[in-house]
């Protein structure tokens, strides 16, 4: 059974918003790409990302830094830690 919600939860979440240069943009944008680079994700894959409006954080990027610095960025970091891939086979050879 699911927790009832309690108007003075302390664990309830909460956003802010915090001040910040130009540089906590990029540096923002660098660890996304790396988690999602480091958890396999091409670079066509997470530039799709990157498009959509519906991903607010990646979009604004990609609004305010524009798709040429994107590129380069999932470049940049693909080149530092490589893409792993998984396969999957099933049958006697595997």
């Amino acid at each position: 059974m699911a927790k009832q919600f309690e108007p003075d939860d302390p664990l309830e979440l909460v956003g802010v918003s915090l001040a910040a240069d130009e540089g906590a943009l990029d540096e923002m944008a660098r660890c996304l790409v790396e988690d999602y680079v480091r958890d396999g994700w091409d670079a066509d894959r997470l530039l799709a990302l990157f498009r959509d409006p519906f991903y607010g954080t990646l979009h604004v990027i990609y609004q305010q830094r524009g798709e040429d610095y994107v590129r380069g960025l999932i470049t940049q970091i693909v080149a530092r830690w490589g893409v792993w891939r998984i396969t999957e086979q099933e049958g006697p050879d595997a």
